[in-house]
């Protein structure tokens, strides 16, 4: 596997896992553009490894402090609640 298309990955299991958490609903439209742009991510690391790292470090970070899709809550603000109402020990 390359190297940013892991990154890529993960960065789309917590987007859909975060908002199949909060509605219970699979969303297949972030698990298609998650694959697509693992995909896409693949074809840049061919040009240049060090410049797809980089932009799947910042879809990374991205994903983990916004809502995607149609989640209330970023997946970062949604951890800090459950581990506040001692639900996540």
């Amino acid at each position: 596997m390359a190297a940013s298309t892991g990154i890529v990955l993960a960065g789309t299991a917590i987007s859909a896992g975060n908002d199949w958490y909060q509605t219970h609903d699979f969303p297949w439209g972030i698990a298609v553009a998650g694959l697509l742009l693992t995909g896409f991510m693949f074809g840049v690391e061919k040009i240049s490894e060090p410049l797809a790292v980089g932009l799947s470090s910042i879809f990374l970070v991205t994903v983990i402090v916004t809502p995607i899709g149609k989640a209330k809550q970023s997946p970062i603000s949604e951890l800090a609640a459950l581990v506040k109402t001692g639900k996540l020990k």
